[in-house]
């Protein structure tokens, strides 16, 4: 099983951390990340950053993997509630669609270990996102496809079911793209530009789903 096989999935499932102590250490364990890597990662520089003996980080995290795994857990996690809370706070399905890709991409290019890894230590996470990413591309096209449905199902936008994964998969190829070659013409940092490009392209996709009157 590749390092992202299940990622969503298992972040959907998971409950977020309530012990102080381990939520220190996670804190801790993304900061060394961010500024080391993955590969020059020990439990000693964690145990540093929080000021706590090893043997404290391993009461809660038995080892390295461990304390790794839960750490893109938690990020998962934080990005799918944020996104999720983002796109049910908005009221029409254009605007679910349009909040909703722009935050992904905005979370996803800015994350500070996401594009640490891509830039020093692609060999670790870029195959799982390209030549390898099938599990990932299928598991995020199901979490699109069944916001899109939950729209189909209040009657809100109409889409013959055999295209709501294609639609989906549309989404996600887009969002992988744009933040795995950050470079692009299209104008993701101008606020100004963002609103019209919404409403030239992303608006009049969605409108093309509403039901008849």
């Amino acid at each position: 099983m590749g390092i992202l096989d299940g990622v969503l999935q298992r972040a959907r499932k998971s409950e977020p951390v309530d012990d102080r102590t381990a939520e220190r250490v996670l804190d801790a364990a993304l900061q060394q990340a961010e500024d080391f890597g993955v590969r020059r990662f020990t439990i000693d520089d964690v145990a540093r950053r929080v000021g706590v003996s090893r043997v404290t980080i391993y009461r809660h995290f038995p080892k390295k993997d461990v304390l790794l795994s839960a750490l893109m857990m938690r990020e998962m996690h934080r990005f799918l509630t944020k996104t999720e809370a983002v796109i049910s706070a908005q009221p029409t399905p254009e605007d679910k669609l349009a909040e909703g890709l722009l935050f992904c991409l905005d979370f996803l290019r800015g994350h500070r270990l996401l594009n640490r890894l891509l830039r020093t230590e692609p060999e670790l996470i870029l195959p799982h996102l390209t030549t390898k990413g099938s599990p990932l591309i299928a598991e995020a096209r199901q979490w699109i496809a069944g916001q899109t449905r939950a729209e189909i199902e209040a009657g809100r936008i109409a889409i013959p079911d055999l295209e709501v994964d294609i639609f989906a998969e549309l989404i996600v190829r887009t969002v992988l793209s744009l933040v795995l070659t950050p470079e692009t013409v299209i104008p993701l940092d101008d606020p100004a530009a963002r609103r019209r490009l919404i409403d030239a392209y992303l608006r009049p996709l969605t409108q093309a789903f509403r039901p008849p009157s």
